[in-house]
């Protein structure tokens, strides 16, 4: 028999999110050490770091460490990514890039960032942004900085 929650997290679709919820997101997890990290499906550098970026987020998780993790898919291929994070056991909610202007987006995370994926983010409890990682993350260079934090 599959629990009832286990079976609602497999068909939940993955959340929009648009440059004021973003910023929303951010407030609202005030007084967490926050990892934002972007990726697709279609981005083999994002598959290959989401593992660890899991078991990180399940391991630290009681230490105030929350994961956010924000597909770069089409809205059309939302259940494509779903069914990726559906496979990942990766918890919830789970968020999809709903804007309607690319740049504008990338510049409301962060003026710095090209857009390129995949992408982490760390915010401190207060929601600054302190480290930026572009590219394949650096499991254990991560952990050194949300280990300051």
């Amino acid at each position: 028999m599959i629990p009832l929650l286990t079976l609602f997290l497999a068909v939940a679709p993955l959340q929009p999110v648009n440059e004021t919820a973003y910023s929303a997101l951010i407030h609202a997890n005030h007084g967490k050490v926050l990892v934002v990290n972007f990726w697709a499906t279609w981005c083999g550098g994002c598959r290959e770091e989401m593992p660890s970026l899991v078991a990180l987020s399940n391991r630290d998780a009681a230490k105030g460490v929350k994961l956010l993790l924000i597909s770069a898919d089409e809205t059309a291929d939302e259940p494509k990514a779903r069914a990726f994070m559906d496979s990942m056991h990766a918890a919830g909610p789970l968020y999809i890039k709903a804007a309607s202007n690319d740049d504008a987006f990338i510049r409301a995370v962060d003026a710095k960032w090209s857009g390129t994926l995949p992408s982490t983010f760390v915010y401190d409890r207060n929601g600054k942004l302190v480290q930026s990682f572009t590219g394949i993350v650096d499991v254990k260079a991560l952990e050194d900085v949300i280990k300051r934090l």
